[in-house]
């Protein structure tokens, strides 16, 4: 398998046995997503066996991201984060999407698959993109278990937005039974792309828990209870607009009277 400039880290692992995953916008760019690529997150095994590995090929230490960075947002994240030997000293560009030529090798950010709820096993040797059903069970997973209301919960949470918003492979009904049953339920929800509130992933994560302990054992396919009692945000209503022809006639009136 050939694989794009961007991707020179993963063919550095692979050589050394060392399988990874693409993750973040370069693997929702895979399923119809037309995001843009940033750095690269790549999912790992071990992350310091995964960096001393691209060390060996001349990769450094990377400094720190500016203040909007996700890792800066969040510091309790557990990563590696490495520029490529020949960096360009301006920033390059993001491409439109991972399957248009995206620009590379560029800044690289190593995370344990573990903690992003990919089980070692699924990290393929060959391949590096995530399948969907993996991709969606940590997808939600991260997101019910990221702390409420954090950067990292809103970080997790664009990314299935965008999933669920231009995936259609999401919207048949056979492709629920590819997750894991506890996950089930927020994919049944998610896909009435009505609410993707607060509330809503405060209602998920409570349902998601009960499926977990054996609390709750029945799945509604048109929605949980929950879910559809919950108020639609009504957005903002905005103020009229200003009818200027009264006071432009008021004006005229006053000069007609003055002269």
């Amino acid at each position: 398998m050939t694989l794009l400039p961007r991707y020179e880290p993963c063919a550095i692992l692979q050589s050394k046995g060392i399988p990874c995953l693409i993750w973040f916008e370069d693997a929702i760019g895979q399923y119809g997503v037309p995001t843009v690529v940033f750095d690269l997150y790549l999912l790992v095994p071990d992350i310091d066996t995964a960096a001393g590995v691209l060390a060996e090929n001349g990769w450094t230490k990377a400094g720190p991201p500016n203040e909007y960075h996700i890792l800066t947002q969040c510091p309790f994240i557990s990563h590696r984060r490495l520029d490529p030997p020949c960096k360009a000293e301006t920033p390059i560009a993001p491409s439109d999407s991972p399957d248009m030529k995206p620009p590379g090798p560029g800044t690289t950010i190593l995370l344990p698959a573990a903690d992003w709820n990919v089980p070692i096993e699924k990290l393929g040797s060959d391949g590096i993109v995530p399948p969907l059903p993996v991709l969606v069970d940590a997808l939600i997973e991260s997101l019910l278990d990221a702390p409420h209301g954090s950067p990292l919960q809103r970080h997790v949470g664009t990314q299935i937005v965008y999933l669920y918003g231009h995936c259609s492979s999401l919207d048949s009904k056979e492709f629920a039974d590819c997750l894991k049953f506890e996950n089930r339920q927020f994919h049944y929800d998610a896909r009435l792309k009505r609410n993707w509130s607060l509330p809503f992933k405060a209602i998920e994560r409570s349902i998601r828990d009960e499926l977990r302990k054996g609390q709750r054992h029945e799945l509604q396919e048109d929605g949980s209870t929950e879910f559809l009692n919950m108020a639609v945000p009504v957005p903002p209503k905005l103020p009229d607009p200003v009818d200027y022809s009264s006071e432009e006639e008021e004006e005229d009136e006053v000069e007609e009277v003055e002269k």
